[in-house]
């Protein structure tokens, strides 16, 4: 092994891990589209799941393949301004990245204007430009030997957004009617890819196929640590991996920053030793609490934050019946709230009658959360004791 080879492990946002864990049979089924032109049920796919769950990781790794395959992919967020953004700039960069003999296909499309070195010059704007027209372009001008992925990630269910999102996912639905060769892939969490489905435009994505991203069992998780480290060249002592596994619970992301930070405790030794492992262990935590926990929790409602601020006085599950004592309200209105965390992925019914945690760590955050609180008085560190005294008029 060379000295102080690099990390293999990928903890950055959306990087391609080099071994992917879980989903494996379904993006290789999604691949092979690339190849075959054979959609079946995959020409729209809605990807759930929360944060660090290897949903953007997962879009990366399509677009990759299919660049490879020789598609032309569109790759966006769900953020204001999508459908000038692709149309705009990501389209325009398209056309100018395609061989001179695939651009020449397009000049007798009549879309767009080209100068005599067949460069893409300006939109013709004879009809007012369509994404469904543009797709259809693009598809037809690959002829038959590719199609365009499509990938939208970080879907909101903002009422704003989704009006932008159901008009995006209207004018894909026109372009699939007119023969494009498209696969369109929607990520964000299940709550939020719900509300787009309700959404006026989006009959089609209801027959979507649905792919939920769940945290990795303790083999997978187990094989995910071996193999990434093999392929730097080391091995990881029994010891070492256990305390990995326990560490990550099956965490994507905490797979990929706990097995980065141990192999770079040491990273001229030809294995990750149980005192890498223990480091790994509490930087690791400490950066998964910071960077999404605490996100988590905060993108919540007050209502859902109280639900599972009465879960956590429990170390493992929780009885619903709890619950509703410990918020004070009735049993309907918590089954409310306890459906749409179970929808959303934060939680999961474990026999009946109770929930558990689904993201490790929620649990011992909040508690952590709250008895700061306590001590400090309050979530303003105690001043409210300590009123600011009016400016003098």
């Amino acid at each position: 092994m060379a000295e102080g080879a690099p990390s293999p492990f990928t903890p950055g946002y959306g990087r391609k891990p080099a071994i992917f864990g879980g989903h494996g049979e379904e993006l290789n089924e999604l691949k092979a589209v690339f190849d075959t032109l054979d959609f079946g049920e995959n020409h729209s796919v809605l990807v759930s799941g929360l944060r660090g769950v290897g949903k953007t990781s997962f879009l990366t790794t399509l677009q990759d393949a299919a660049r490879e395959a020789g598609w032309l992919v569109i790759s966006d967020d769900a953020s204001a301004g999508l459908m000038s953004r692709v149309m705009d700039s990501t389209i325009p960069t398209l056309i100018n990245e395609m061989t001179p003999a695939t651009r020449a296909r397009l000049t007798n499309l009549g879309i767009w204007e080209f100068s005599a070195e067949i460069e893409y010059i300006d939109r013709h704007r004879t009809v007012k430009p369509q994404l469904r027209t543009d797709l259809v372009a693009l598809s037809t001008a690959l002829g038959g030997t590719g199609g365009v992925l499509i990938t939208i990630d970080e879907v909101s269910s903002g009422k704003v957004r989704l009006r932008e999102l159901s008009k995006f996912a209207l004018q894909v639905s026109h372009a699939l009617e007119d023969g494009a060769q498209i696969m369109v892939v929607f990520a964000g969490v299940k709550v939020s890819l719900d509300a787009l489905l309700a959404e006026e435009h989006t009959t089609f994505l209801r027959r979507s196929r649905e792919i939920e991203f769940e945290r990795l069992s303790a083999p997978e998780t187990r094989r995910v640590f071996v193999e990434t480290a093999g392929l730097g060249g080391r091995s990881i002592d029994a010891d070492a991996l256990d305390k990995l596994v326990s560490l990550a619970q099956g965490y994507p992301y905490l797979v990929q920053l706990a097995g980065d930070y141990a192999w770079r405790n040491d990273s001229n030794a030809s294995s990750i030793t149980l005192a890498d492992a223990t480091v790994a262990h509490d930087r690791a935590i400490r950066a998964v609490e910071s960077r999404v926990i605490s996100r988590v929790y905060g993108d919540l409602s007050d209502v859902d934050q109280k639900f599972l601020d009465a879960m956590a006085e429990d170390d493992d599950r929780t009885k619903v019946a709890d619950i509703v004592k410990r918020m004070g309200v009735s049993d309907a209105y918590v089954q409310v709230y306890k459906k749409r965390l179970i929808d959303s992925g934060y939680v999961h019914p474990v026999g009946h009658g109770y929930v558990q945690f689904s993201l490790p760590y929620l649990g011992a955050y909040i508690r952590r959360r709250l008895a700061a609180e306590a001590h400090d008085g309050g979530e303003d560190g105690g001043w409210h004791a300590y009123p600011a005294p009016d400016l003098p008029s």
